[in-house]
Formats: C-alpha cells, structure tokens, sequence
C-alpha cells in the first residue's frame, strides 16, 4: 500500500463508524525473474468486529451496518509480476482512484477528502489488471472488467437492466520523477450504461510544501458505480436519470514541525438531469494536521466546510437534506 495510504488509512470514520483495514500481500519466486502474486484485505468495525464495507454505493447510501458487505472488501487477488510489469486478475484497485487520490492532500479519506464521483469506485470486481515498470519516472497502466451479462441474452442480473450492461475499462498514464508528478485517467466502470470519468493532476514540491492541481469530468448515463453494490432506492438522483459534474481542486501539504499540514479548496459544477434535482455550484473547504507521536503512531484533526448552493446538491452528495455543512474529525492511526 502506498506509504501515505498507510498513515491515513488505519480507519476511515464516517456516522462514527470506525474501520481497521487489515490484509495479506505475499509473492512467490518462480524463477527467471517471474514471481506470482496475491493480495487478501478485509475491513471491519473497530466497535463491534462486523465487517466494514465502507466504499461500496450501498454503504454510502444507508450509511449503516445493514449494507451489502463483502468479507474481503479490499483487494483480493492473483497475478504475477516481473522485469515486464504485473498482472493481476480478480478484485483490484481501480486505477483512476488509486492514481488520482495521490493529488487530494487527504488521500481521500476522512471529512477532508475530495468530492467522490458517484461513477468511481475504490475496488473492482472481475477484472484484469496491467501495471507497467517506471521508465524514466514515466509509467502505464490498463483494465478490463467483464459485465456482468456478458452474453447480452436479455437477462437482468441484480438490480441491473440489460440496457446498463457493458463491460469495463480503464487506462492510466503517470510520470513521477523528482519534484514534479502528473497522471491522467480516462475510466469506465461495468454495468454503468457506459457512464464514464476522465481526470487530470498536477503537482510540485519545493522544500516542505508540495501544491497540487486535479480535475476531474464524469458523465453519467443512468447507472452509477457500475454493478459492484446496489443502491438504496431513490438514494441517487443520477441512479434514475443522466447528467454530469466537473469538479477542480487546489490543495496544499506543508511539512510543519514533526507532523504535516493539509489544506485543499473545491470547486464542483453540478448538473444532474433527474427531475427536482437543481444544477448547483458546490464548494468545499478542507484543513487538518498530522501529528507523528513515532515512525509508525500518528494523530490527526480535520475540519471541512460544505457549500451545496442547492438542497437537492447536498442531498445527492452528503445524504443530508442541507444546503451547506460543517465536518469534524480527530483520529489516531497506527502502521503494523
């Protein structure tokens, strides 16, 4: 897991659920420089040990213990690996959230993080996945994950209509080498009625601060998240009906002392196609400290701002029927 996943990701707090991501990763050697890989994570509720499913559209939806779950919510995989690359087949990250969170000075966790796009999803289900070696700082990868009625034979699987199968695809440019560091993304999910998203980011560090730079442009086309979970009904005006949202954000992350500062400013334009649902301009503003108590014990503080422009806005992005909103959130996390 990349190093600041690691630092900000022991929990992810949400309607004061607290979850501990915990996993395998190992390989093999094969010889000849080719070794198998796999991968195994699970989450689950530091209160009552159930199991915490907390980037599914379903969870997000009910925001309780009663969403779909899965035992192994995070990665869980086989591949293999060598001087060409690595492969993996099974649940993987998603590549245009793995690459593009790099830009959110929270890293997508917490109250901080960046405005999610209802066509992302943290993990993917069915897929194959190519991650290439760094050449010169630059790198690539691809995906592809099969429908779910891959023979198109007028099936429903689930909640999904045979109108939103298609299969699923993503592919990923970065360069990373020194103090500068870009990706860009373009992304469709299965099962989402072809609804894509496509991202940019930039950033730059010089001495203890590195800014940032990400934009991002999702179309929906009626079905969001793909296949992975089902939505709660009518929890999701872009669940029903198309529309498109584009969001830019500015961030900050400043060494200060033994700990950081994170700072970032959104911008999303909001227009859903559902019916009672306004076109809304959305702006958020983010800051928080990580305080390094060792090398592997950290505490941190967030507080964020939301201003949805529209009730119907805030409802879509937040579950709250508010126009605007404050967040709070203190933690501590722990590297094993």
């Amino acid at each position: 897991m990349h190093e600041k996943a690691l630092k900000k990701a022991a929990h992810y707090a949400r309607e004061k659920t607290f979850f501990i991501h915990d996993g395998f990763r190992g390989s093999e050697d094969l010889g000849g420089g080719l070794k198998a890989t796999f991968e195994l994570e699970k989450r689950f509720d530091l209160f009552d040990g159930t199991n915490g499913n907390s980037n599914t559209a379903a969870y997000r939806a009910q925001r309780g213990q009663n969403a779909n779950s899965k035992d192994w919510d995070g990665a869980a995989n086989l591949g293999l690996a060598g001087n060409w690359g690595r492969v993996r087949f099974g649940r993987v990250n998603e590549l245009t959230t793995e690459t593009i969170r790099k830009f959110d000075p929270f890293y997508q966790y917490g109250v901080g993080s960046m405005l999610l796009s209802a066509n992302r999803s943290a993990r993917i289900d069915n897929t194959a996945r190519y991650d290439s070696p760094k050449w010169s700082g630059f790198s690539f990868g691809a995906s592809y994950s099969l429908g779910q009625n891959t023979r198109n034979n007028g099936a429903t699987t689930g909640w999904v209509t045979e109108s939103a199968h298609n299969d699923g695809y993503g592919i990923n440019l970065s360069y990373d080498n020194g103090p500068f560091m870009a990706t860009a993304n373009w992304s469709r999910l299965a099962d989402s009625d072809d609804a894509d998203t496509w991202n940019v980011g930039l950033a730059y560090k010089f001495g203890p601060a590195r800014v940032s730079l990400l934009y991002e442009n999702t179309s929906y086309e009626g079905w969001d998240n793909g296949g992975n979970s089902r939505p709660a009904q009518n929890a999701n005006p872009f669940s029903a009906q198309g529309g498109d949202s584009d969001l830019w954000l500015l961030g900050l992350e400043w060494d200060i002392g033994p700990g950081q500062l994170d700072a970032s400013v959104q911008y999303m334009d909001f227009d859903p196609s559902a019916r009672g649902v306004k076109d809304a301009d959305v702006y958020k503003y983010a800051i928080g400290y990580t305080y390094n108590l060792s090398k592997r014990t950290s505490a941190y503080a967030q507080v964020s701002y939301s201003d949805f422009d529209e009730r119907s806005a805030g409802n879509f992005i937040s579950g709250l029927d508010r126009s605007d909103m404050w967040g709070f959130q203190i933690g501590m996390t722990h590297k094993f």
